[in-house]
């Protein structure tokens, strides 16, 4: 009997311990080192819609303004953050003067302790052409992530 129990306490540990560990919960003060926030805000309401991509597994958060909870998207595909975090290398944040306008557009790439950021007047505008090109791409995959839910 003792034996069973114990069979079965070691199928069912590593079980639970997964589960634990899948429903991390992440909050603005509570996040990974390297990340890269992105979206957009303004316009007639002024609404904000902010995106944070966790560059150590590809997860994608949505940070709701209503609730103020940081809510699970989806995954970026590996190949896909891959190439992501070589573009983010090649963007120049010293080119965007950080001006804000009617409709603003925002990339904050958070790594080896340094944060840089890029903020310009609509998504079309990018100072910097790799800028556009990595916020293309990241609302690309939120788009397909909204899509499939």
């Amino acid at each position: 009997m003792l034996l069973q129990n114990y069979s079965t306490l070691r199928f069912l540990l590593p079980l639970l311990l997964l589960l634990c560990c899948g429903c991390q919960k992440y909050t603005l003060e509570k996040l990974p080192a390297e990340r890269v926030h992105f979206g957009n805000s303004g316009g007639f309401t002024g609404e904000i819609r902010e995106y944070i991509l966790l560059l150590d597994h590809g997860k994608i958060l949505f940070n709701n303004p209503v609730t103020g909870v940081l809510e699970k998207m989806g995954k970026m595909p590996k190949e896909e953050l891959t190439a992501l975090k070589a573009a983010l290398t090649t963007v120049d944040f010293a080119a965007g003067n950080n001006q804000p306008g009617n409709m603003n557009t925002l990339l904050v790439y958070h790594t080896a302790g340094q944060t840089r950021r890029l903020q310009w007047s609509g998504p079309k505008n990018a100072p910097d052409e790799a800028a556009g090109h990595c916020f293309g791409v990241l609302m690309s995959r939120v788009r397909s992530l909204r899509e499939s839910n």
